[in-house]
Parts: structure tokens; sequence; C-alpha cells
């Protein structure tokens, strides 16, 4: 369970004071054995304002076949924004709309489930999948002063929200530059037996720059990896964003076997 949620602070990484496009990567390592697992590409447009819209691929390797695909809206309350998540390899699919009726959070298991479907209550105080880093930042300073801070998580595999909390760990640098580690776990006499996953943001801006736990990407025995997954400067191009393109890149069930060295 915990491991479905995991994937909330991936697609962040540029700055809330950002007004352009932009494109990014990250690269997901076994966090014991440093083997390459996949690589995100972030597809970013209208940064930090209302409406922005993602597209992250998750690809088998870099400029390789995407397996996976999760697209993002944001609109006034950018803790919650739209969002949906695909996984062609096995079919499963999670994802958060606003309809006519109120906001809806849905998900299906793989592609011979049933789709599930639960309401939100319109009042409810959340944190949304990448909203996390928009949660973040608005709570930097009492992050900064060491407080501990808690908040409610939408699970969409759960269909309901848990409580986590989040606190600074300690001071790092990422590339040469300083760094806030955050540490985020389950809220309760849950989280002490459950893995806590530490998230580097970048002091200067904010800018998710590393990640290092449990993900909600599996393996093909189906086991969630463990991984650090960083954002490394030199893969973070501002330029313009073609969404109608990344949505339309198809994706495969199955990545290629590596080829041997």
């Amino acid at each position: 369970m915990f491991a479905t949620i995991l994937a909330l602070m991936l697609p962040g990484g540029p700055s809330a004071a950002s007004t352009t496009d932009l494109q990014l990567a990250a690269i997901a390592r076994d966090s014991r054995t440093r083997e390459l697992l996949y690589v995100e590409s972030h597809y970013i447009q209208n940064v930090g304002r209302v409406g922005e819209q993602r597209v992250v691929l998750y690809r088998c390797s870099l400029g390789g076949p995407a397996f996976a695909r999760k697209e993002l809206t944001y609109g006034t309350t950018r803790a919650v924004p739209e969002f949906t998540l695909f996984d062609a390899r096995s079919g499963y699919q999670e994802g958060l709309r606003r309809t006519a009726s109120g906001i809806k959070v849905f998900q299906r298991a793989d592609a011979r489930a049933p789709q599930r479907e639960a309401s939100v209550p319109q009042d409810a105080a959340l944190v949304v999948d990448a909203g996390f880093d928009e949660f973040v930042r608005s709570q930097w300073t009492e992050l900064e002063a060491g407080n501990t801070v808690k908040f409610s998580f939408l699970v969409p595999s759960r269909l309901e929200a848990l409580t986590f909390k989040i606190r600074k760990h300690h001071d790092s640098t990422f590339e040469g530059v300083p760094v806030s580690v955050i540490r985020l776990a389950l809220s309760g006499v849950i989280g002490w037996v459950l893995p806590h996953i530490d998230v580097s943001y970048r002091k200067s801006d904010r800018a998710l720059l590393r990640y290092e736990g449990l993900t909600n990407m599996r393996d093909e025995k189906g086991d969630n990896h463990v991984a650090v997954i960083e954002f490394p400067n030199a893969a973070r191009r501002e330029v313009p964003v073609d969404l109608g393109a990344v949505r339309n890149e198809p994706l495969i069930a199955r990545c290629p076997a590596p080829r041997a060295s």
C-alpha cells in the first residue's frame, strides 16, 4: 500500500517561480546496486501558472521507449492537481478528475480489473500526487525551522486519504549546491514499521533534485523498486514543449532486454 503513493514527488522539479516551458529528465537507479531501472522524461508547459500542464513518460532507458505515462493539470489549488497515470505493462491506472458533480478519485489494479471510483469531499484539505511539491514550498519556513508538519495525502489505491508527516532531516549538497533533505513518513504507529522517504530540495529555489526510497514502479515480479532518483541540472532545458506529441507517443507493454556488454 505504501508504495502506491510514493511517486508523488517525482513529477516535481521546477520551482513555482518559473514561468516558461521546461523539459527535464530523472534517472532512477536501484538504491543498492545502482543499476539503471528507468528514466523519467518530464515535459512541463506554462510552469507556475494556473492551467500548467505536465506529462511524464517513464522510459526503459535514456532515449528509449516509454512504458508508462502520467498527465497532470494544475488549477488554482496547486496542491490538488488533476492527474492520470497509466502503466502499459500491466494496465494499472489511477488518477483524480474534476467533474460537474465534484472531485472523483479512481483506480484500476490491472487491465482485467474493474475501475473503482469514489467522491472526494469538497471541503477536504488534501495534498494530491505532485501537489506535494507545492505543499513543501508552502511549508518551507516551518520545515527549515525543524518543525514537523502533518498533512492528508490522497491515496488512489485506497480511494481515501492517509495522514503523513514531513520534517527536515539534514542539510546536504547535490551537484555542489546546498539542499535541504526532507523526510516523509506515515504518521502514527504504522509509520514506525514502514520505510521513510528522503527528498532533497535545492535551497535557492526549492526545486526537487533527489528522491530516495520505495517507488510505485514495479519490476517483472511485481515488486516495487527501491530507488535513488536524481534530477541532474544538465538534463533541464527551458524550451517550448509540444504536449500533443508527448501524449501521442506510443507505450510498450514490456521493456527490451538489456544488451550484453
